[in-house]
């Protein structure tokens, strides 16, 4: 399985201002006087070859991941980052699925702008928890919050309601919807295919995490190769934002460290968080995972050799 960010930023859209890209350029500028470059040619070099960091930019587009394997594509959910993916697979693909983990706003933005949806041809299923889904979707296509009605669209559209906890197989892959903790309800989605598991589990508070609280949920998180882990807020930032449906990296790691998660990848960014402040975050998920480890040598015997943590951004490739 290969797993693909469209969009990480989470709760709106945001953009690179004239002033962001220049705060980000004089933080390279000085790097590079430290490295002793002296040459545009160097500074270039090391930007493509990551010592200014890595990734230089997230991006900001809203959720949407897509996981694929052997040709057949699958997105969760359609946030802002939907629009570039359907440009990008518009003339090789005729059908799209998509598991949608909730219905806010900022997860379905980005179907509007998907393009496949104004062509002929084209198979479009939805797969859905909430009972009212349908009605959630349509109505940005009422003529007012967006100027082209349902009716009008041309693609074939079918939603799917599926049952809590049951997988539904797509040839080889398999899918199983599962419960997150997100005010209105939200939905967390395990892939398994070749005998690799992936978990897309944003929008998630994780108020439950002992195995004991997560009772029926808590099978989706074991023997998984892969995490998608909503991140958004610092752990200090949870005293005073409890309920607001995100978690942070640290609840991430300790899960991961328990269940013996191979790879965890931060998701969902603060739309007020920039580039220094989440390559802050990843680093400290690190150091934080470093010492944390030691007391699961049950898990890990070898903590060298231990989990992987990346922070999303939008471009990312990931091989399960």
């Amino acid at each position: 399985m290969k797993i693909t960010f469209w969009g990480s930023r989470g709760s709106s859209p945001v953009t690179m201002n004239n002033q962001g890209f220049l705060k980000r350029l004089d933080a390279m500028y000085v790097q590079a006087k430290e490295l002793g470059f002296t040459t545009l040619d160097a500074f270039m070099k090391a930007a493509h070859d990551g010592s200014f960091g890595y990734p230089l930019v997230y991006g900001g587009q809203t959720p949407c991941t897509e996981v694929s394997a052997e040709g057949r594509r699958f997105f969760v959910d359609m946030g802002t980052g939907l629009r570039e993916a359907g440009t990008r697979y518009l003339k090789t693909d005729d059908e799209f699925n998509f598991f949608m983990t909730h219905m806010h706003w900022d997860h379905l933005m980005g179907l509007p702008f998907f393009l496949p949806v104004f062509m002929p041809g084209k198979k479009i299923k939805i797969h859905h928890v909430h009972k009212n889904a349908p009605e959630f979707i349509k109505i940005i296509f009422n003529g007012v919050n967006f100027p082209v009605k349902w009716a009008d669209l041309q693609a074939q559209i079918e939603f799917v309601e599926m049952k809590l906890y049951e997988s539904v197989s797509f040839g080889s892959m398999s899918v199983s919807p599962f419960v997150l903790d997100h005010p209105g309800g939200a939905f967390g989605y395990r892939f398994e295919h070749g005998g690799k598991a992936a978990v897309v589990g944003f929008d998630g508070e994780y108020l439950r995490t002992t195995p004991q609280e997560l009772g029926k949920d808590l099978r989706f998180y074991q023997n998984l190769d892969l995490l998608v882990f909503d991140a958004q807020y610092e752990l200090s930032e949870l005293l005073h934002k409890h309920d607001w449906g995100h978690s942070s990296a640290m609840i991430g790691v300790d899960l991961a460290l328990r269940e013996g998660i191979k790879k965890l990848v931060l998701i969902h960014h603060d739309p007020w968080a920039m580039e220094d402040a989440l390559a802050k975050s990843l680093k400290n998920a690190e150091k934080y995972m470093r010492r944390a480890i030691k007391d699961h040598r049950n898990v890990w015997p070898d903590p060298s050799e231990g989990l992987k943590i990346f922070s999303a951004f939008d471009g990312l490739d990931l091989e399960v």
